[in-house]
């Protein structure tokens, strides 16, 4: 697997054979296929010699002669089946993996839709490899190269692009200035465009959908009920710093505005994140009431986090936009699909 690049070689061995709703590559666990089966031969042995010459006669033959060992009736080395709970005990001991399955465990984190992306298996193997490359931290960063594996020509873990902070893969991910206004742009539009595209076909502004790495959002769609913008500036008497929305929607029967807000954040900034977002268009709420003479006027953030993992939050998200709760997946390959990209070229540059 490691040759063919479908494991990274100092990613979690656990997660190899964990179940795929739990973080793992569902591979088949030969060591305890094996293990059941000397475990049902012996059984079978024993049960049988009671009653049978041979089998009885075998059984007191085989000293070590076979891997059953059949003359020793005490339980043996091979007879022992790592559970599903064991090896997630495991996972969750080892300092640096282990965050990523502490990440799942929070409350704010919905587990089963942050582990979506691997029970689809849309991705190519190799894809799925490095993301959980990326999750384990195990990528050769100058903060891993120095600090956790100690090469000796490291004499620095400062960040090769910005110089400004430390290079963990965090950093790398989403708080690396110096491609702020590049690649996290280019992830956070996007996910920016599905949700843009699923408003427009909702509101029959668009026919048919189309994948959402060709869908172009027009800066303005406009008809009798609806008026949606695309990242555009609202302009308003009073100066307010935040008045650049995402996506701005007018609902012209119920008076109503909805401004969506987009987020690629890491993990540890989601609960901040969303608070951020929630409360950043309040002064812009208030002139919109007063401009454009409406009754309600809500802000929707749409939050997620760089290696996929989904906060509780987004669902209400969607729900809010009357969105198919089901959309969270296609976000979620989006932004694993970008990390993994971002990260390739990010390392790959000198």
């Amino acid at each position: 697997m490691t040759a063919h690049r479908k494991h990274h070689p100092r990613s979690c061995i656990q997660r190899v054979t964990l179940q795929r709703e739990e973080g793992g590559k569902g591979i088949i666990d030969i060591s305890n296929l094996h293990n059941k089966q000397i475990i049902s031969l012996r059984k079978f042995f024993f049960d049988r010699a009671q009653h049978s010459t041979l089998h009885s006669i075998v059984t007191q033959s085989d000293t070590r002669l076979t891997p059953l060992n059949l003359h020793d009736r005490n339980q043996q080395r091979n007879e022992n089946i790592t559970d599903t709970k064991d090896k997630i005990t495991a996972w969750q001991r080892k300092s640096l993996h282990g965050r990523h399955r502490h990440d799942l465990q929070l409350p704010h984190v919905d587990k089963k839709a942050s582990n979506a992306w691997l029970l689809r298996g849309e991705l190519f193997p190799e894809t799925e490899a490095f993301m959980i490359a990326i999750q384990d931290q195990v990528i050769d960063t100058k903060n891993y190269q120095k600090h956790i594996i100690r090469r000796s020509n490291t004499t620095t873990d400062f960040c090769r692009h910005c110089h400004s902070s430390s290079e963990t893969i965090q950093h790398i991910t989403g708080a690396c200035k110096s491609i702020a206004q590049t690649d996290y742009k280019h992830r956070h539009d996007q996910v920016a465009a599905i949700i843009h595209q699923y408003i427009a076909f909702k509101h029959k502004f668009i026919s048919e959908k189309q994948p959402y790495y060709k869908y172009k959002p027009q800066s303005v769609f406009e008809n009798d009920s609806y008026r949606i913008y695309w990242d555009r500036t609202i302009i308003t008497d009073k100066t307010v710093h935040y008045n650049r929305p995402d996506i701005t929607v007018l609902d012209k029967h119920n008076k109503s505005v909805t401004l969506i807000d987009i987020a690629i954040c890491n993990t540890h900034n989601l609960l901040t994140t969303h608070t951020d977002k929630t409360t950043k268009y309040t002064d812009l709420s208030v002139e919109i009431k007063t401009q454009w003479q409406v009754h309600n006027v809500k802000t929707v953030p749409i939050i997620l986090s760089t290696t996929g993992v989904i906060p509780k939050t987004l669902h209400a998200s969607l729900r809010a936009l009357d969105i198919h709760p089901s959309a969270y997946t296609l976000l979620q390959k989006a932004v694993i699909l970008n990390t993994c990209r971002i990260v390739r070229k990010f390392l790959s540059m000198s």
